[in-house]
């Protein structure tokens, strides 16, 4: 039976939760009841990592996709074959068809304003959008940037989201639509969903926002959650796509680039690393070539921190 782990939300060190305003506690049970009862029940694999929690991911037991990879190239005889999509059609660089309308949706609890804003910018591959704060649903805290040095410098943010709640809630003295203008960048959100094709994710979310270097820390933190709750309802499908399509291919491309324009040499290699010529001959030329040419610079946020 599906539990929400409550600790991963509410005991978030960067999360400052109003629960003397919203009943986040209440909200949470019934949130936990109904994902049991919409999803669990009917025999989707619910999964939470962090913040994340992963509702329903439509390839079940990847046999959709199997059915479709079959399809496309004329495999009539065995249609249930879970692998052929990924070492017959994503090892050959083929087209992603088959997981193109296959899709994860995604509920997210106590994340900022400012990572639903980068993630929302996903329109191509996003078919469910459901955002109850972009409304009149109040918010539910503050959360602090990863990159803050003096968290009680934020505590006036807090009150600010205070002030809302009570002008819009207690005195009536503004309708939440327009009292939320006021609101900071970072407010909590109420929960909300966004599914994306798989597609999608493996190809532009997880590689721009959390594969490539310079994404901001809090979204990093939330995409994070989104690919480890992937990981845990199928992990044999996202780490055999990460390892076609994740961080280490930005290492490859910098890495051939500075071989073709430098003209490197083996001995070159090896005077980089700082070692001798007979024992360069004798190491992981993949690991030196990631040590060396395929490294890459620090992102503008780690520069930062």
């Amino acid at each position: 039976m599906f539990t929400l782990d409550r600790s991963a939300i509410l005991e978030h060190p960067r999360l400052r939760f109003l629960t003397d305003l919203v009943p986040i506690h209440e909200h949470l049970d019934n949130i936990e009841k109904f994902i049991r009862i919409c999803y669990e029940e009917q025999g989707w694999h619910v999964a939470q990592s962090g913040r994340i929690v992963a509702l329903r991911a439509t390839d079940e037991d990847r046999l959709s996709s199997a059915f479709k990879a079959s399809l496309y190239l004329g495999k009539y005889n065995d249609m249930a074959n879970t692998q052929r999509f990924l070492r017959s059609m994503v090892a050959a660089g083929h087209s992603y068809e088959p997981i193109r309308g296959e899709t994860v949706l995604f509920l997210a609890i106590g994340v900022g304003k400012s990572v639903y804003d980068h993630l929302v910018t996903y329109t191509v591959g996003r078919p469910t959008r459901i955002a109850g704060g972009q409304r009149a649903n109040v918010p539910w805290g503050f959360e602090l940037p990863v990159e803050a040095k003096n968290p009680d410098e934020y505590e006036e943010e807090l009150e600010r989201i205070r002030h809302v709640i009570r002008l819009a809630k207690q005195d009536r003295a503004e309708q939440l639509q327009a009292a939320r203008a006021k609101l900071p960048v970072g407010y909590i959100m109420p929960p909300f969903l966004l599914e994306f094709s798989e597609e999608a994710l493996i190809k532009t979310v997880f590689r721009q926002r959390l594969f490539e270097k310079g994404a901001q820390g809090a979204t990093v933190d939330v995409v994070t959650d989104m690919l480890n709750a992937c990981i845990a309802i199928d992990e044999e499908k996202w780490k055999f796509l990460i390892d076609y399509h994740g961080p280490h291919l930005q290492q490859w491309e910098k890495a051939m680039r500075t071989l073709r324009k430098d003209g490197l040499t083996i001995r070159d290699i090896a005077e980089r690393l700082g070692v001798s010529l007979d024992e360069a001959l004798d190491r992981n030329l993949y690991e030196m070539l990631m040590e060396t040419v395929g490294k890459l610079p620090p992102s503008m946020w780690e520069k930062q921190r």
